[in-house]
């Protein structure tokens, strides 16, 4: 009888409760969340560990595979721009552009986009993140009406419009949440997709659809993406089902993951090279431009592209994709052609005087340790196949994988590394060729510097007129390989993988790695 009463003493607590709503939502909400309890959910291997939901530091990953956030620019697959936040633009003057905004578009949380949040979000970033405001070189943001601004710029830029494509200039909410130190915890953004919750502990990413999307409405309900940084694993997690979708598996697996039933893959060029680049260019071997085209004509690219990369990669010809725009049509690349690499090494001095397979050069030997590392499954083997080239022509090469923001600490001048550099996080040509090739550039860290270098690409920067530019990059781009400040290896390949019900997605090659689009849905 006792039991009894205390049974229904708990029931009529929990029905008091229900009653007076102070049984919290927020579990029900994470719940629809969950792999499995909504047709519509797309689960998705992410190929770098998710640490911030902020724009203003995980751009891409918020932009084009979270679909939460916009930028006023958009780019097409073929690397021209496009309207999105932002429906027109013109310039005004050298250093002044007009943004017109698209009107009717909303925050997930309701509130309006207008000229002055466009500017609190472009500014946000501009004051958090020194490299974006040398990028887009904004001097000032002035806005002239709810859907007008003006932007003003340090000196002439051509590709100002372009600039405003990166994806860290997502435009965010001010009333999105923030810690204590400013980051954004709880984005609000425009795109087809919503902040749901980020759990921290397992670094994976919950969103739910926008259905007041202002495009295209997406056919997924809910979209739950999961960091697995090892490719090994992010092939596994997709056979056993325990994702749909994720990208860059082991090279050697596609073709078992291709014959295993439920599982769909595709392999699409991307705007991304693999090149090799050298500790320093002053007081090393690399000094010598004779032993930098030696190195060059040392690799087989073509074996690289099709036997150790499985097909995923083409051989690189130089800086730019003949898919681009802004390729030079008389680009010829480095052959394969180890004599003559030999021939270079021993007019540079570098010669095997003791029989050993290694060439020395005033009682040194040419050894060096080439660094990479683990997320991007082609590195690794790509590093290998480079080692056994180099060792045919007298280098000796030592192999070491890590972390990539540990490879600085490692790295010595004499050293190499190989890692793989995107081509148009902003689709112009200005984007990847000035931070590399400038003597100030912001990825040139071995040294380069070269007055007529630098003249052509101040002057890229400041020429509005498209064949005028056309031919200051394709000048750039000879100049680039006569010189070979860095070698570029193969032009990279994403090998996407799928299950067989996952419906709708088209591949674009302005991606970071993927695009996830609202057109992708689950078949039933």
């Amino acid at each position: 009888m006792m039991r009894k009463i205390a049974i229904i003493a708990v029931c009529m607590v929990l029905l008091g409760c229900v009653m007076a709503g102070c049984i919290e939502k927020e579990p029900q909400q994470a719940a629809s969340t969950e792999q499995g309890a909504v047709k519509q959910s797309l689960k998705v291997g992410e190929m770098w560990s998710i640490r911030s939901v902020d724009p203003a530091k995980s751009g891409s990953l918020m932009k084009e595979k979270a679909m939460i956030v916009e930028t006023l620019v958009g780019a097409n697959p073929d690397f021209t721009l496009k309207p999105c936040l932002a429906v027109s633009w013109e310039r005004i003057n050298d250093t002044q552009w007009r943004f017109h905004l698209r009107k009717g578009v909303k925050f997930h949380d309701g509130t309006d986009v207008t000229a002055e949040a466009v500017k609190w979000s472009i500014e946000r970033v501009l004051n958090m993140n020194p490299a974006v405001k040398a990028l887009t070189l904004i001097k000032s943001i002035d806005v002239v009406d709810d859907s007008t601004l003006i932007f003003t710029t340090e000196e002439p830029y051509a590709a100002f419009p372009a600039s405003l494509e990166y994806s860290n200039l997502g435009i965010v909410s001010s009333t999105s949440e923030m810690d204590d130190k400013g980051v954004i915890v709880k984005p609000i953004g425009t795109g087809p997709f919503k902040f749901d919750r980020f759990d921290v502990a397992t670094g994976t990413l919950y969103l739910l659809r926008n259905d007041n999307y202002w495009g295209t409405k997406p056919k997924l309900e809910s979209v739950i993406i999961q960091g697995i940084p090892d490719p090994a694993s992010r092939a596994m997690s997709v056979e056993k089902g325990e994702v749909d979708f994720t990208c860059d598996v082991p090279y050697g697996d596609i073709e078992r993951l291709r014959a295993t039933p439920g599982l769909h893959v595709e392999v699409h060029p991307t705007a991304r090279v693999y090149q090799l680049t050298f500790g320093n260019l002053t007081g090393t071997p690399y000094s010598d431009l004779r032993v930098r085209k030696a190195i060059s004509y040392a690799i087989d690219r073509t074996v690289i592209s099709n036997n150790t990369l499985h097909g995923c990669a083409a051989p690189a010809i130089g800086p730019v994709m003949p898919s681009m725009a802004w390729f030079n049509r008389d680009t010829k690349g480095y052959p394969y052609d180890p004599a003559k690499a030999k021939e270079l090494l021993a007019e540079a001095g570098w010669v095997d005087t003791d029989g050993d397979g290694i060439v020395e050069k005033d009682g040194e030997e040419f050894s060096v340790t080439l660094y990479t590392y683990p997320q991007r499954p082609g590195l690794q083997p790509m590093a290998e196949a480079i080692q056994a080239m180099l060792s045919d022509v007298g280098i000796k090469v030592d192999i070491r994988v890590m972390e990539f923001s540990a490879i600085a600490e490692h790295m010595t001048d004499r050293d190499m590394k190989l890692s793989a550099y995107a081509l148009a996080m902003v689709p112009d040509p200005d984007y990847y060729l000035r931070r590399i090739y400038h003597s100030k550039g912001a990825y040139n860290a071995w040294g380069y510097s070269d007055p007529e270098m630098d003249s052509l690409l101040e002057e890229g920067l400041r020429t509005f007129d498209p064949d005028k530019r056309r031919e200051i990059y394709n000048r750039v781009q000879e100049k680039a390989l006569d010189e070979v400040p860095l070698i570029h290896v193969a032009y990279y390949k994403v090998a996407v993988v799928m299950r067989d019900n996952v419906k709708g997605f088209v591949f674009n090659p302005i991606a970071h790695d993927y695009m996830l689009n609202p057109e992708m849905y689950i078949e039933d």
